[in-house]
């Protein structure tokens, strides 16, 4: 019978083993939390920085990277006065085409990205530009009047290549659709006007005075309408994001002055889109557009519809971005487009 293997008694520990004990580097357990404080640190420093220098800029960025989650990518295009930048959802070339053209504001493009990504999944492609002399597009000396920013769409659209468009257009950018629609009719399958469109002189003062702010009291009020869920920030960001801002002023400016002239080409023409199938959105609680000014928008377009939000101010689309969808989708899958 084997004998039970017998446990061997443990060796008391020299000095010589104690001194090796102690010279061995010991591997801390929470080693990781050394390399990320730092690190977070620099972050944040980084960040802190970016935002002191170019608040716009950060908001824009991360606005742009949360769309990028989404399929969203953003590209530019050589136009005959320079880069045109913008937005743009994955998917099929052969998807219909929906252009989106922002107005005056902080967001330029950005205006439509809580909308880009379920229309896009409605099966579309979505484009919206960053209108010349906004945001990343190329800066010129140029003047920016509707008419020039429609030609700019007209180009765009060209050297993509799109035989037909939807057209949606916000506040100002709903001029620059209704004149490339005028002047383009055949290529327009429908249109959506929102929260502007042929506001004439009094409407365009409206917009210069709330759109273009010239105190920091006037910058916060106008960046927490257009970037939801900001911490509270100190007067002196805000004064850097006017500053900021003023890189797009004079499109802006250019823009509202054209009104009065553009968009009375635009009414000697809009026989031309009688046919083509408008819906008309706004905000009832929009500052800039009243009930009275959608109706007479209504009453200029026979055979236009309208959609109110009721509970929305100047973005219906970022304010209640699920309705705005709902009501879009429902417009660009009827048939009845002027083609």
């Amino acid at each position: 019978m084997a004998e039970p293997i017998k446990s061997q008694p443990a060796r008391p520990l020299t000095e010589a083993d104690i001194r090796a004990e102690n010279l061995t580097p010991q591997v801390r357990r929470h080693t990781w939390i050394n390399i990320a404080g730092p690190l977070a640190a620099v972050f944040l420093g980084t960040f802190a920085a970016a935002m002191y220098l170019r608040p716009i800029g950060v908001l824009r960025w991360i606005q742009i990277s949360r769309l990028g989650w989404s399929g969203v990518t953003q590209n530019e295009l050589a136009l005959k006065d320079g880069l045109i930048t913008y937005e743009i959802t994955g998917g099929f070339s052969e998807m219909e085409p929906v252009v989106m053209i922002h107005g005056v504001g902080p967001n330029a493009a950005l205006v439509w990205r809580g909308i880009m990504p379920p229309v896009a999944d409605a099966h579309y492609k979505v484009i919206a530009p960053n209108l010349p002399g906004f945001a990343s597009s190329d800066h010129q000396q140029v003047k920016y009047s509707i008419a020039y920013e429609a030609a700019a769409v007209a180009q765009m659209i060209d050297e993509m290549k799109l035989d037909h468009v939807n057209l949606v257009g916000n506040d100002l950018g709903a001029d620059v659709a209704l004149y490339y629609a005028v002047e383009h009719p055949d290529k327009v399958e429908r249109m959506v006007l929102v929260s502007g469109g042929l506001v004439g002189a009094r409407g365009a003062e409206k917009l210069r005075k709330g759109m273009l702010p010239t105190t920091p009291e006037a910058i916060r009020a106008q960046v927490e309408a257009s970037f939801f869920d900001l911490p509270p920030m100190p007067d002196f960001i805000y004064q850097r994001m006017m500053a900021e801002l003023s890189n797009d002023l004079q499109a802006e400016t250019d823009m509202i002055n054209s009104v009065t002239r553009d968009e009375a080409h635009i009414r000697s023409k809009l026989g031309q889109v009688f046919n083509t199938l408008t819906i008309i959105m706004w905000g009832a609680k929009n500052p800039f557009f009243s009930a009275a000014e959608g109706e007479a928008l209504h009453a200029a377009m026979p055979g236009s519809a309208s959609v109110i939000f009721k509970t929305s101010g100047a973005y219906p689309q970022l304010e209640h971005p699920d309705d705005f969808v709902e009501s879009l989708i429902f417009v660009i899958k009827q048939e009845e487009g002027g083609r």
